[in-house]
């Protein structure tokens, strides 16, 4: 117990002002240990309940959902904000002593400080409620959330806390027994409606994540393509090398991105070019001897993922039984708030560039990434495409046409990605070659990610990916578009026709379990720019009047 107070855990700021004003409440305004024991049991039930129903923000920030039990004790007398206080330290949720009892001063400082400020102003029970429920969540956000203030985050819990007062009024004015007690626990039900709520609009941003990062790649990759097509054979590889270092720069979102070339015979590394740094920080940088030795030592395989090696800054993240660094495999709103994904100023990330024999022959240094987090294992993936991209331009000059196939293919379908359509409407265009365009939505997709993991869900969009292609004719292209959406571009035909290799391919997914949406239109009757927004719309037509049908 002595370690439990004296270890800093415990003597924080915030829980040793919690600890001083609860004990002046309680000095200048006592409890009455005064119990009846219904109004214990209701307030210890409905604490317990709605303690234990996590609703949370979208930076991953819990809110405060036992308003429900303390508006109840507030009701019954402030002994029973005491109850309440006490009943948090029992959350089912995983947490240390030290936590368990913060939590516990948090909350009792935060509704009997309301409690007693709304009782001062006035008599009336049904303002002393709104007061209360006013006051405490003043003193939670001044107390608690000032260092992550978020405006909406506070309207968010403060609407949440009043419409816990309607029921309340209505047990007040309300004779019937059986009511009062319906009443009383009525509020649960609200809670429950506010956790499908925010975990609705939780899984809208986490998806919107998602889709921002596909197109982020996408970008990266028509950049790698632009310089394939800007630039002759003999352009300089510090030229070229110049301009890899801004795309990981800009489009990536890395601060600082240096190339380095290895010189094996001399012992030495050998800066090409930067991004982000002033030319007087490079040519220190130059000017800086640093062993090729030394650096070799980092290309070890308990760091590598792919073409990529991430070096953190403490052992400590490692895995004890393989020492391999845990990846998250993607972004999500959770990724933002745990330390384990901030990235440190010492850690470091190294791109491999290599030559035919996969000799390290070089490599980029990226560091301070503009979200302020370490790599996901998505990240090294595509970083790990980036690196053969990078050896294949700086090194296999010749095989140009490969570069431009990995520069213009999502990388797990490998079907055609967004940015080879749009250069393709802009050929057929110019070339003026009649095409019917689909705009394909897997039904209800995000179901099976959600029951049997994203691994799952990857395996049946490469599945998907490999229907769509096999039955198409050669001439007819087909896109990944966004995380479960497709494009299929048929050459020569109208949307009638293109309609019945669709149906085809709907006859195909039966036995896969998967249906899509789709909308069609074609250049016989829509102005070629306007395809993909009309036959999106249509696939979104589709998909609201019931699911796994074809609008022409």
């Amino acid at each position: 117990m002595e370690n439990f107070l004296f270890n800093g855990k415990f003597f924080n700021k915030q829980n040793f002002i919690s600890l001083f004003f609860s004990i002046v409440l309680i000095y200048f305004f006592p409890i009455n240990f005064s119990f009846e024991i219904k109004k214990l049991l209701a307030v210890l039930l409905i604490t317990f309940i709605s303690d234990n129903i996590d609703v949370k923000w979208k930076n991953n920030i819990r809110l405060v959902t036992n308003m429900t039990g303390f508006l109840v004790a507030s009701l019954y007398g402030r002994q029973y904000i005491l109850v309440a206080a006490i009943t948090t330290l029992f959350r089912l949720e995983r947490l240390g002593l030290n936590k368990r009892v913060s939590k516990f001063l948090g909350y009792f400082f935060m509704n009997y400080g309301g409690y007693v400020l709304a009782d001062l102003i006035t008599d009336n029970i049904y303002l002393k409620l709104f007061l209360f429920v006013t006051f405490s969540k003043l003193i939670n956000t001044l107390h608690t959330d000032l260092d992550r203030f978020d405006f909406n985050m506070l309207l968010t819990e403060y609407v949440f806390f009043l419409t816990l007062l309607p029921s309340m009024y209505f047990y007040l004015l309300c004779q019937n027994h059986v009511l009062k007690i319906y009443f009383i626990f009525q509020n649960l039900i609200f809670i429950i409606l506010y956790y499908f709520i925010m975990k609705h609009l939780t899984e809208r941003e986490e998806e919107k994540i998602k889709n921002e990062r596909l197109k982020r790649f996408n970008d990266i990759m028509l950049q790698f393509s632009n310089i394939l097509y800007s630039y002759s054979m003999n352009v300089s590889k510090e030229k070229i090398s110049k301009d890899v270092a801004n795309i990981l720069n800009k489009q990536f979102g890395y601060k600082y991105v240096l190339i380095s070339e290895i010189d094996y015979e001399n012992d030495k590394i050998n800066r090409i070019t930067y991004a982000g740094l002033s030319e007087i920080e490079f040519n220190k940088l130059k000017e800086t001897k640093v062993k090729a030795s030394d650096i070799l030592k980092l290309f070890a395989n308990e760091y590598r993922y792919g073409e990529v090696y991430f070096i953190p800054a403490e052992k400590g993240d490692f895995d004890e039984q393989n020492y391999y660094f845990q990846f998250e495999s993607n972004i999500t709103l959770n990724t933002y708030t745990q330390k384990k994904n901030q990235w440190h100023p010492n850690d470091l990330l190294l791109i491999t560039i290599r030559d035919k024999e996969n000799e390290i022959i070089g490599y980029i240094s990226c560091d301070q990434p503009k979200n302020g987090l370490r790599p996901t294992e998505e990240d090294m993936k595509i970083l790990s495409v980036l690196s053969k991209i990078v050896s294949i331009i700086l090194i296999h000059s010749k095989q140009f046409k490969y570069i431009k196939k990995l520069s213009e293919t999502d990388y797990l379908t490998s079907l055609y990605n967004s940015s080879k359509l749009n250069k393709d409407i802009k050929f057929y265009n110019i070339s003026n070659i009649p095409i019917s365009l689909a705009f394909i939505d897997l039904d209800d997709f995000k179901k099976i990610n959600d029951t049997y993991g994203h691994v799952i869900g990857d395996e049946k969009l490469k599945e998907f990916a490999f229907t769509l292609k096999s039955s198409v004719r050669d001439i007819d292209k087909v896109y990944r578009y966004g995380g479960d959406e497709f494009v299929i571009i048929f050459e020569n035909l109208n949307k009638k026709q293109a309609k019945k290799i669709l149906e085809r391919i709907k006859r195909k997914l039966i036995e896969t379990g998967l249906s899509f949406s789709v909308g069609i239109e074609d250049t016989y009757e829509t102005d070629i720019s306007n395809l993909i927004k009309i036959a999106d719309k249509k696939a979104y037509e589709a998909k609201n009047s019931g699911k796994n049908k074809i609008i022409l």
